[in-house]
């Protein structure tokens, strides 16, 4: 059995690297669906991701803090 889960969200602005190593990418997101549609998120990613992207979340509700520009 296959359970769909999580929101798609489009990525549209890739912000900058985070973490102590620069392991993960902080990216602004789009959700596609649901009902907090059309809302732009900022959430942290880990892997290869590019704008134009769809990632699924699993939850819509939290947000990251912004990255400290240096």
């Amino acid at each position: 059995m296959s359970e769909e889960r999580g929101t798609p969200a489009e990525v549209i602005d890739v912000v900058g690297r985070t973490g102590m190593h620069g392991e993960s990418v902080q990216i602004k997101c789009k959700i596609l669906e649901g009902a907090n549609r059309g809302r732009v998120l900022t959430r942290n990613c880990i892997g290869p991701i590019k704008v134009g992207d769809v990632i699924m979340l699993v939850e819509t509700e939290r947000e990251v803090r912004k990255l400290l520009k240096r």
